[in-house]
């Protein structure tokens, strides 16, 4: 009890969040709020770092409740409610695993789990109570009904934090468990095949979700789960290939979302605005955040030159030595759809039609300790793109450390897999190529174009509109989709009809039972029957 070990897969996690945790101290923070987030980091410590189940349980708490302690800052209280339950919900299901291992090896330390043992049924409910802590705490979908609130109204660098790291911790703790305690083989095949299909299913839901919101955190919220969702889509095929794929993307995300929810952050706390509506043509105002945001939503929608790329290789081609064609079709579906919450993002917030008056309310300056978190992930982003192989050998370094066989380690510059590989240097210098070409394409036509007066003027089109007319695509972008039969559905049915009919089954199901417990003469009487027919019952077989 209380013990700990210093692991290759407990460092790359706790490496992401010390540098996630460091990076945001550069961009401010509200008086007294730095204590939480130290008590967190450290909690994070005690999950990554654990060797028995005790510790690893305390750490969990830790950080479910110092996270609530820095969400309800700002969150409503219906919002803090839904985190209470369903993070309250994941602990529960976590303990009930933990209890269920403890009660048949009789002890916590991890050196001394052997699962393998056990009863079938008994590895099938510790692997069911397993996968309901990974489905919250990951938002899986339809237990994303609290993340997606708790990320939109928790402080802009706390929503960093959310999506960075604390949706990775579920992702740790499946690794620990059915790597290192229950493996693949000791379960039905089917349990894996469900998990990879709701994974996937939770990326294309989210995807089209984010492409219908008008709130760039609500919008990245998403984002965030469909990410995960890829995540969880590979890592249940539990290869030694399949587990690279997961931990690079996991690496990926996490500096993505560094990257992306810092920048948002940084619009949001100078310009006062909040939604695409109220946003629009801030590019020339706010160029260098416009050029960090381009290389995250690069990276982001896995287009060749940046990390992201490499990662949604390692997705696609482990999907192909697995034969899952369909999973595959679909993971392809679904990151292709996300060009379009991609474009969103960008063209909503910097480019198009203002959507105020610049002489009325002119933005302010951003502050220098915003650049730094987005600089930090940009250039990470950045060197795995050129040097894609860069972490392979670490990778591996996690999987002998799981027992498991390497994958291809084919130098810095080589992304290698049994299917395909890539050189990244090679790619940077033909997209660098390609562009200077196009650029010089550019300068040599710049003196025979023709110039607006302003981004107003668009009288070329053959005519000039009103100033009342909201000319910004961002505003509306999306909402054409619904017309497609599938998608209709996914944009028009919400996790909240569900979820409402649960709380008032659950309601329904109190009442019930707190008549049950109020002493009434009528209530007594019953149980007594109900009591006395059960023993007649037992004596009868």
């Amino acid at each position: 009890m209380f013990s700990f070990a210093i692991t290759p897969l407990g460092n790359l996690f706790f490496g992401m969040s010390v540098v996630v945790f460091v990076s945001l101290l550069f961009a401010g923070g509200r008086r007294g709020e730095w204590l939480w987030y130290v008590l967190l980091l450290g909690s994070l410590g005690l999950v990554f770092y654990a060797d028995d189940l005790v510790t690893l349980f305390i750490g969990w708490e830790i950080m479910s409740w110092s996270s609530y302690f820095l969400i309800a800052r700002r969150a409503s209280s219906a919002t803090l409610q839904k985190y209470i339950v369903f993070n309250l919900a994941a602990a529960f299901a976590l303990l009930g695993a933990l209890v269920l291992i403890y009660g048949a090896e009789g002890s916590v330390a991890y050196v001394a789990i052997d699962l393998s043992t056990l009863a079938p049924s008994h590895r099938i409910a510790i692997a069911l109570l397993l996968f309901g802590t990974l489905f919250i705490k990951s938002g899986i979908v339809p237990f994303h009904y609290w993340v997606v609130d708790t990320y939109a109204q928790a402080d802009e660098r706390f929503s960093t934090v959310l999506s960075a790291i604390i949706s990775k911790v579920g992702i740790f703790l499946f690794i620990l468990f059915f790597v290192r305690f229950l493996p693949a083989e000791l379960l039905p095949k089917g349990l894996f095949v469900l998990l990879a299909w709701l994974g996937v299913i939770t990326s294309i839901i989210a995807t089209f979700k984010a492409i219908d919101e008008d709130e760039p955190k609500r919008l990245l919220a998403y984002s965030s789960i469909a990410q995960v969702g890829y995540i969880i889509t590979v890592i249940a095929l539990l290869t030694n290939s399949a587990l690279e794929a997961a931990l690079y993307h996991a690496v990926i995300h996490t500096f993505v979302k560094l990257l992306l929810f810092v920048n948002v952050a940084a619009i949001l706390h100078t310009t006062g605005r909040n939604t695409f509506s109220t946003l629009g043509g801030l590019m020339n105002t706010y160029l260098l955040n416009f050029l960090l945001l381009v290389i995250g939503i690069i990276a982001l929608a896995g287009v060749p030159l940046l990390g992201g790329f490499s990662s949604k290789f390692l997705i696609y081609t482990t999907l192909l030595e697995a034969h899952q064609g369909l999973l595959l079709a679909a993971v392809m579906f679904s990151s292709a759809s996300a060009f379009l919450y991609c474009y969103k993002l960008v063209y909503g917030i910097y480019l198009g039609q203002p959507t105020h008056d610049p002489e009325v309310s002119a933005p302010g300056r951003i502050p220098w300790g915003y650049y730094v978190p987005q600089v930090v992930g940009a250039a990470l982003l950045l060197i795995l793109g050129a040097l894609p192989g860069a972490i392979v050998p670490y990778v591996n370094t996690i999987l002998e450390d799981l027992s498991l066989a390497p994958v291809m380690d084919g130098g810095a510059t080589v992304l290698a897999t049994p299917f395909a590989s890539f050189n990244g240097l090679v790619i940077w210098e033909a997209f660098v190529g390609i562009f200077l070409l196009i650029l010089l394409g550019f300068l040599l036509l710049k003196n025979r174009s023709t110039r607006p007066r302003d981004r107003y003027d668009i009288s070329y089109c053959g005519e000039v509109p009103r100033p009342d007319v909201n000319l910004h695509y961002g505003y509306g972008m999306g909402r054409e989709l619904i017309r497609i039969g599938g998608i209709r559905t996914i944009l028009t049915h919400h996790a909240h009809a569900l979820w409402g009919r649960v709380i008032v089954v659950a309601g329904d199901g109190s009442h019930l039972i707190q008549r049950l417990y109020s002493l009434t003469a009528q209530n007594i009487a019953w149980l007594f029957v109900a009591f006395v027919t059960a023993l007649l019952y037992l004596e009868v077989h």
